[in-house]
């Protein structure tokens, strides 16, 4: 078992897009046993996706010491990682090694077969169907939908926002940010002509936190300093800010519709398109009136596909434009979730261009 697990992490490994500036996590954390080969940045999510297949929290697996009382659960720190006392983490990693081994033997290694498959968000798996059973004989296969072909769909969704041709020389968005454990803060979007937009956040009590584009860079601040954005920020960084734009996000190239799902009381198409052989993105327009209420991004790592989702709610129509009011963000971890309520949405400002220059002198531990 363990040599079939080992040529599963080396196939994955060989199939994920390359990122060289960025090593396994093993490297900085000698104690991984299984997941070897995993890139630092995807550590963390898929163990909260692994947590939240079992319904559980980190401290199940994970030894605790002194934490922070001020802080909420998630950020009160006081994690020993590397510490092996407890015995559902040991289980884990042969639970690991069994998913790896079954998606080798079984499914060409392609990761078929992951934590939820099983446990459906409960420690113990379930071994029996619910009783008494489903009557079978009300249950009927529903006709396939004729689908519309993508050219159609994206142009009826184009159409339903409205944006004006040259769109607006300025845009300030102001938004409410709700996020789980009691945290609230708020959000400021600003937009100036085609290649400029800073988004700052705070939560108290932190410090604000900025994200600034200008052309193909940027930069970034917190309390601790300001540090120009590395290349593989700027892409995550321009993606997130579109989202604030009418058109939320770039017509892709290879899209398709696949089908219509339930999206809260509304019917959607569903198109998906392809970024990478392991990241695929799906988008969820609304039948009758065209707009998009949902964006998600399934990125297929070593053990679990990760997942990030968008929903966009409480259209409004401003200078013409509809335009989302709710903004709803989540992925595996419950404490990354936040509902953002737009306050105040405004076309055509007045904007300073220092808006958007880096605080100077950056400390040398924001390098």
């Amino acid at each position: 078992m363990l040599h079939a697990v080992s040529a599963t992490l080396a196939i994955a490994a060989a199939q994920a897009p390359s990122a060289p500036s960025e090593p396994p996590a093993a490297i900085r954390r000698p104690n991984l046993q299984v997941l070897t080969t995993v890139p630092e940045s995807q550590l963390f999510p898929m163990m909260n996706a692994i947590a939240d297949s079992l319904g559980v929290r980190c401290d199940f697996c994970h030894v605790r010491v002194s934490p922070d009382p001020t802080k909420t659960w998630s950020l009160a720190g006081g994690w020993v990682w590397d510490r092996d006392d407890k015995q559902p983490k040991r289980v884990a990693r042969d639970m690991m090694r069994m998913v790896l081994d079954i998606n080798t033997r079984q499914f060409g290694a392609r990761m078929v077969v992951t934590c939820y498959t099983c446990h459906r968000g409960a420690v113990a798996p379930g071994r029996f169907p619910p009783l008494p059973p489903r009557d079978y004989s009300t249950i009927a296969e529903p006709p396939a939908p004729t689908l519309p072909a993508f050219d159609e769909v994206w142009n009826a969704y184009v159409r339903a926002v409205a944006e004006p041709a040259r769109g607006f020389s300025t845009t300030v968005l102001n938004a409410t940010d709700d996020r789980s454990e009691g945290r609230h803060g708020t959000l400021e979007v600003v937009f100036k002509g085609a290649d400029r937009v800073r988004l700052t956040s705070r939560i108290p009590p932190d410090a604000p936190a900025s994200q600034t584009m200008i052309g193909d860079g940027g930069w970034v601040a917190s309390g601790s300093g300001s540090r120009a954005l590395r290349p593989d920020e700027t892409a995550r960084t321009r993606r997130s800010a579109l989202r604030y734009r009418p058109i939320k996000i770039d017509r892709p190239a290879n899209a398709r519709i696949v089908g219509v799902e339930r999206v809260g009381s509304r019917d959607a198409y569903v198109a998906v398109s392809e970024v990478d052989p392991r990241t695929k993105t799906t988008w969820f327009f609304d039948v009758a009136a065209g707009l998009l209420l949902r964006e998600r991004t399934t990125t297929e790592t070593a053990l679990v596909p990760l997942q990030e989702q968008i929903d966009y709610d409480d259209y409004r129509r401003v200078d013409g434009v509809m335009l989302p009011f709710v903004m709803r963000s989540s992925d595996g971890s419950p404490f990354d979730t936040s509902i953002r309520a737009f306050t105040s949405i405004r076309h055509n400002v007045d904007v300073d261009d220092s808006t958007f220059e880096m605080p100077a002198r950056p400390p040398a531990e924001c390098r």
